[in-house]
């Protein structure tokens, strides 16, 4: 991944064959592989995955850390808007930096949310108490998989072929045909979810409903994006695309900000500082 970011960011020539230009497939490997650790080297995950807990509940820690990610949504919104045609920098590639970035943060995201999950179950003895948490970890989990290695644009590759006259199929971008639906469902599950939760909390639960709507603010944005934004100018196109993005990845910290107040709130021990 070095290589790769120092050969297309910097031009550095090295005296071997490129292993690639995109560091999509290899981020996301390398995400796995970590997955894959700790799930099966308990020392990895009681030492590394534990302090990674700990940084996300302690108030010396969890302020800079969320600072930081939306310091980064900032600044990747700047360098869009500075450099709009640098492919790098585009937060509507698939294989720039605001791609990276929110795979990241969707991954962090998702094995918190499993930690969580995890804690519960060995609480309550069983997993049919505690599965929703796995399955809210698992959408985090594939949301970030698809913006890493993005499945959705093979969709829309796909199904560009269907149908070429039925105007209104291709009206929206052609994946949220495939895709609206399931999303539609995880956003009706997802508010049950932070309802049964969080309800005894009513700013956890207003941070959770905030981030949802924001996410179902990027749905409306791909929607309308096609035919009622791109076609009619670049500034618009491009300010679409800020909007849009700038909902996705922040949400995403709105998330991780809830779930690491709710287990603040909830949790006993020397670790809440």
């Amino acid at each position: 991944m070095l290589v790769i970011f120092a050969n297309t960011q910097f031009g550095v020539e090295f005296p071997f064959p490129m292993p690639g230009r995109k560091l999509n497939n290899p981020l996301a490997a390398l995400l796995g592989a970590i997955f894959f650790i700790g799930y099966l080297n308990p020392y990895f995950r009681e030492n590394w995955l534990g302090q990674f807990k700990n940084y996300l509940i302690n108030n010396s820690s969890r302020f800079y850390i969320f600072g930081a990610l939306i310091g980064i949504e900032i600044f990747l919104q700047v360098m869009w808007h500075l450099y709009p045609e640098d492919f790098l920098w585009n937060l509507n590639a698939e294989q720039g930096y605001g791609t990276h970035f929110s795979a990241i943060q969707l991954y962090a995201l998702g094995m918190f949310v499993l930690m969580i999950g995890m804690e519960k179950r060995e609480e309550e003895g069983s997993l049919k108490k505690v599965w929703p948490w796995y399955l809210v970890a698992g959408m985090y989990f594939f949301i970030g998989l698809d913006d890493c290695i993005a499945i959705h644009e093979n969709f829309i590759k796909w199904s560009q072929q269907v149908a070429p006259g039925a105007d209104a199929f291709h009206f929206i971008h052609e994946w949220l045909w495939f895709y609206g639906p399931f999303m539609l469902a995880a956003a009706a599950f997802l508010m049950r979810f932070f309802w049964m939760e969080f309800r005894q909390n009513k700013v956890i639960l207003c941070t959770m409903f905030l981030a949802l709507v924001m996410w179902l603010g990027v749905l409306v944005m791909e929607g309308v994006a096609k035919n009622l934004i791109d076609p009619y100018s670049i500034e618009g196109s491009r300010a679409g695309i800020a909007v849009e993005e700038g909902l996705e990845m922040f949400g995403a910290t709105l998330f991780l900000i809830g779930f690491s107040t709710f287990y603040r709130v909830t949790q006993k021990g020397p670790a809440r500082k």
